[in-house]
């Protein structure tokens, strides 16, 4: 359950979904030559600039002078998806070695340049993409610039390191079966995309990360991690000689015909199959329900966010009101359509006491049929849109948010019209328009439950025929 949100709120991501980005209040002053500022008379996004060098990178500049800083986003387009599932992990081990040493630096040289700077490099290795970011001030952007030129084109691979970054990720996944919310998680996941990469955690498995050695690591980064396969966004106060800068160096980067993997597709859901996995002595029981949802360029994205708003997306959503609210069942529940390059996830996620775990799957499942069954009122719809839009401002508001924004839309293949209609498209959407999008896109009685608890809550699902998985 962990995605790509281009309605990310920081720089750095993962992403869910292409949210909106805008500064309209910002720019009265022409934007410099070859910048393009895309939108209406009231609603403008800040100017930017789209160049694509000869070996394919293509670069996003957005000049904002109003902070002294600089800061680079480069999103390659590989991820889990990109790797063979007998070497879970590779992308995550490949992206976390970037910064662990190059061919002129060490790991420490690396971690002094990025500290005198007061800055660091965040690495975020997802399914679909893998991101890169570091900033700096604008004194000091030329470094920022070598620093992070020589991390993305010039990585070592030390035997050292690739044995230390192993042992680390293989700490990290045995640590998170300790966290009940984010081992349930993980667990439906598997539960349902089975083989295909969406299934398996960003961070591989204790066999894949073994396999994973040097030799497929540098094979992994040469054939992905190439300019061709990545887009780059710098953002910050910088004149055109910094650009030629950035272009002159990222220019020696060479460029390599990027395979299509192709992937195992998700199993089909017949049913509402239930998975219980026990394990004695947990205090609450963590329950997901899910089901296939959309990939990020279907055509109903939107109706679709604006029906599960009124879902399970805000507070005052139907499964709040009836499963928190008039029930006292949970503290916390939700709902969410989790769209990705491939089709991705919907999911509903609460947890509640052992002994009201069956109650609250059955109240959860009947509003969840309701709701699909009836859809939104106009009342609901119409609040959902307000909170929709009312979001987007803070989706946007930054010259940051705006460049990750762009590299999403980039990466999913969606016009930038999308952000200047969000507005516009979102308060166009009827009751009606969204109630059919989610009644196509979804059916309560094909879903897969996971349910994570004590042993002693067996006996309430017995009614569901669930598979049984006992861990220690």
């Amino acid at each position: 359950m962990k995605r790509l949100f281009i309605f990310s709120l920081t720089p750095l991501f993962v992403l869910p979904l292409v949210s909106c980005s805008s500064s309209s209040s910002k720019k009265t002053d022409a934007p410099p030559a070859g910048y393009v500022s895309k939108g209406t008379s009231t609603f403008q996004l800040q100017p930017f600039k789209e160049v694509t060098l000869e070996n394919g990178l293509k670069i996003y500049y957005i000049r904002d002078t109003s902070l002294p800083r600089v800061s680079m986003t480069m999103m390659f387009k590989t991820g889990t998806m990109q790797e063979a599932a007998n070497l879970a992990g590779l992308n995550s081990l490949t992206a976390y070695l970037l910064e662990q040493g190059t061919i002129k630096r060490n790991a420490m040289q690396i971690a002094d340049d990025f500290g005198q700077m007061g800055s660091s490099l965040d690495i975020n290795p997802g399914s679909d993409v893998t991101t890169v970011y570091a900033d700096s001030l604008s004194t000091q952007s030329d470094t920022l610039l070598d620093l992070f030129s020589d991390v993305t084109m010039n990585p070592a691979f030390k035997d050292a390191e690739i044995n230390r970054i192993r042992a680390q990720m293989s700490a990290a996944l045995q640590k998170k079966i300790d966290n009940p919310s984010e081992y349930a998680n993980r667990q439906m996941d598997q539960f349902l995309f089975g083989n295909h990469p969406y299934g398996r955690d960003e961070n591989g498995t204790q066999e894949g990360l073994r396999a994973s050695r040097k030799q497929e690591i540098i094979r992994h980064y040469l054939t992905f991690y190439r300019p061709n396969n990545a887009t780059l966004a710098v953002v910050g106060k910088f004149g055109d000689d910094f650009e030629g800068k950035v272009q002159a160096a990222f220019s020696k980067w060479s460029r390599r015909t990027i395979p299509v993997v192709q992937v195992e597709a998700p199993p089909a859901i017949e049913g509402i199959r239930v998975r219980l996995v026990l394990k004695k002595g947990l205090q609450q029981t963590q329950i997901r329900i899910s089901e296939l949802g959309i990939a990020r360029n279907n055509d109903d994205f939107l109706r679709l966010r604006l029906a599960n708003e009124s879902l399970g997306g805000g507070f005052a959503s139907r499964l709040n009101q009836k499963v928190r609210d008039d029930l006292g069942l949970t503290y916390s529940i939700s709902s969410s359509f989790e769209a990705r390059k491939d089709r991705g996830s919907f999911d509903i996620a609460t947890f509640t006491k052992n002994e009201s775990a069956g109650k609250t799957l059955d109240e959860t499942l009947a509003v969840l049929s309701s709701y699909l069954e009836t859809g939104a009122d106009e009342k609901e719809i119409a609040a959902s849109r307000n909170q929709l839009i009312g979001q987007f401002p803070r989706a946007i508001e930054t010259a940051d948010r705006l460049a990750y924004n762009l590299l999403a839309l980039d990466f999913y293949g969606i016009s930038i019209d999308y952000l200047t209609n969000y507005n516009k498209t979102v308060s166009s959407i009827s009751a009606k328009e969204a109630h059919a999008a989610i009644k196509k896109a979804l059916n309560s009685q094909n879903v897969k439950v996971l349910v994570y608890g004590d042993e002693k809550i067996a006996a309430q699902f017995e009614k569901y025929k669930p598979e049984i998985v006992r861990i220690k």
